[in-house]
């Protein structure tokens, strides 16, 4: 009796272990601090081991002191992400397209938990700007692609992109300038664009508010159609604390 007793005490403690060793790959420490203070940078010109590089059939690399992505599998987004998690934040990243097609999707990925969980603020080298949600793998576009004289368009020009969060609000800067998003009135509706250019069902916005993910990683990432390959460079991030974003 006193062996089963045993058996069964290991058992359950073996479980326990295996449950606690699942939690454990599930936290995170995620950074954190004051508005305005610097909470990371970083100029690619020396090798960090915080961002991933991977060498497959798309390729996340260093090249020439930045980061670059080329895109030969369309499909969702391809992104190198940072190993820290951050909350609230302030990123600026400077984006260029090197080559491929203007008709193309790039810029900033954040809140990041895995494949399948992300938020992504892109614009194309054709003038166009978005952004979009990723939950559970299904994606939505939270405001639909819109033109915007703001993007410098074309190849080899550099566009800076910034992405303020805070909470569960959220503003997005085009070389300097604010953008205003296309929010639908309906929380579940599709963010829908007129040809004249009017937000139809919603309202043009300067905040986005959305509450699915709290936290995650920062990353760059880039989008293209099936037929298209692109490559991307990124340089110049720097995160600070998040300013309080009114409501």
């Amino acid at each position: 009796m006193r062996r089963l007793v045993i058996f069964l005490t290991l058992i359950i403690l073996l479980a326990a272990a295996f449950q606690l060793s699942r939690l454990v790959q599930n936290w995170h420490y995620v950074i954190s601090g004051e508005p305005g203070e610097l909470l990371y940078a970083t100029t690619f010109d020396t090798f960090p081991n915080d961002w991933e590089v991977y060498d497959e059939r798309n390729l996340a690399q260093i090249v020439d002191g930045a980061m670059q992505i080329y895109l030969a599998r369309a499909g969702r987004i391809v992104y190198s992400a940072t190993e820290p998690y951050f909350d609230d934040f302030d990123i600026t990243v400077d984006t260029q397209a090197l080559s491929g097609a203007e008709d193309n999707a790039y810029g900033v990925v954040f809140r990041q938990r895995d494949r399948n969980n992300l938020y992504a603020f892109l614009i194309s080298s054709n003038g166009f700007y978005s952004v979009e949600r990723t939950i559970d793998g299904s994606t939505k576009p939270l405001s639909q692609w819109f033109a915007s004289d703001l993007i410098n368009q074309g190849l080899n020009v550099v566009n800076r992109l910034r992405v303020v969060a805070f909470d569960n609000h959220f503003q997005f800067y085009i070389n300097e300038e604010r953008v205003d998003l296309c929010i639908p009135d309906d929380p579940n509706a599709v963010s829908t664009i007129d040809v004249q250019g009017g937000c139809m069902e919603g309202q043009w916005l300067e905040t986005l508010t959305d509450d699915s993910l709290r936290y995650g990683r920062l990353a760059v990432g880039v989008k293209a159609d099936p037929s298209v390959d692109i490559t991307v460079a990124f340089d110049n991030v720097i995160v600070y604390g998040a300013q309080p974003i009114a409501e």
